[in-house]
């Protein structure tokens, strides 16, 4: 048994919906879990597991419309700067300092992996986003200065870790480290155990509440839409807004649905494809992770990517829904946690 100090980054909810997967089996292995988080994440672990949740000041993105304002984004992370929130810091160091922890495992946050290299602890980077660093893929020139900034900002994240869990989606591969691992995307076990169906209306996920063309689109599109991500319950016409409660409805809304769109957030791509899913991709603008996820998406025939939509893309896709891959081979976490188990063993020695 060890005691593992878990930090996970609450910027978009797939970080947290993946993370509770490892949480989870952690705690069924009968380690002691100390999680650190911010903002949504923490108010939704906190009324799952109720205590050793601590909360920190995290990144935040500011979005307008469909796109991250980088100069807003950074004003508002530098008003975080206050001896409130050194104050808090130095609350959770302290309670930190007294779990004592052997292990520490971030998905993508600063502040545990910083303390990992101060601590001198080792650290295992479990996320998708290192695929950037060390997986073995192309992309168009014009996405180049989007990559060469995402690059930058995952290197200064997380400081140099012991071990990398990095997913990746299937078919991808990653160069050859001793110590980085390619694991399969982490699924929860309710997605596992859903049956698929096809019933007629599209799913509908966006993490930018701003991106109201979306809306102004698929009012016109004689169609039916369970749309999710506008914080909103209510019917307008052909559009069923639903308020996300990660609960049994979500699940069944996704599994039950004809075809997705949605930004290029990972974990929901990669639910999508193992429930069989047909994706419209509209990555955030100059986001270049889900750039990348979207191009997987299109490249490998199971949806279409669009840097821009219009109502035609969303007819046409619709319309063509026979023309996509619907399958990919099924797989579970037992690789990834065999894997946890290994490594967090080595360091117990």
């Amino acid at each position: 048994m060890a005691r593992i100090l878990y930090g996970v980054v609450s910027v978009g909810f797939g970080h947290t919906i993946r993370s509770k997967v490892v949480i989870d089996y952690l705690k069924h292995q009968k380690h002691k879990v100390l999680i650190v988080t911010s903002n949504a994440s923490y108010d939704y672990y906190k009324k799952i597991y109720k205590k050793d949740v601590y909360t920190i000041e995290g990144l935040e993105l500011v979005f307008k419309k469909n796109s991250v304002l980088n100069l807003k984004t950074i004003l508002k992370n530098l008003e975080k700067a206050s001896r409130k929130t050194y104050d808090k810091l130095l609350k959770v160091r302290t309670i930190i300092k007294e779990f004592g922890p052997e292990v520490i495992i971030s998905d993508m946050e600063s502040f545990t992996s910083f303390l990992a290299s101060d601590q001198k602890l080792p650290l295992i980077s479990i996320d998708n986003q290192h695929y950037l660093v060390y997986g073995n893929y192309s992309f168009p020139k014009k996405f180049r200065i989007s990559y060469l900034k995402a690059l930058m900002i995952v290197k200064s994240i997380v400081l140099k870790a012991k071990y990398y869990m990095i997913m990746a989606l299937p078919g991808d591969s990653i160069e050859d480290h001793v110590n980085v691992f390619k694991i399969k995307p982490l699924l929860r076990k309710e997605i596992m155990q859903a049956t698929p169906e096809t019933k007629d209306y599209i799913f509908v996920y966006q993490s930018t509440k701003s991106y109201d063309t979306l809306i102004d689109i698929l009012k016109r599109i004689n169609y039916k839409f369970i749309i999710y991500g506008f914080d909103k319950d209510k019917i307008v016409g052909n559009l069923y807004f639903k308020s996300f409660k990660d609960n049994k409805e979500y699940i069944n809304d996704l599994a039950h649905s004809k075809a997705v769109i949605t930004n290029g957030g990972f974990t929901l791509i990669s639910e999508s494809l193992y429930l069989s899913k047909p994706l419209l991709v509209v990555p955030i603008k100059k986001h270049f992770e889900q750039i990348l996820n979207a191009l997987y998406v299109s490249e490998h025939k199971y949806g279409e990517f669009y840097s821009d939509l219009d109502e035609s893309h969303v007819v046409n896709f619709i319309m063509n829904l026979k023309d996509y891959r619907y399958t990919v081979e099924k797989w579970n976490n037992d690789q990834a946690f065999g894997l946890l188990d290994m490594l967090i063993n080595k360091e117990l020695k």
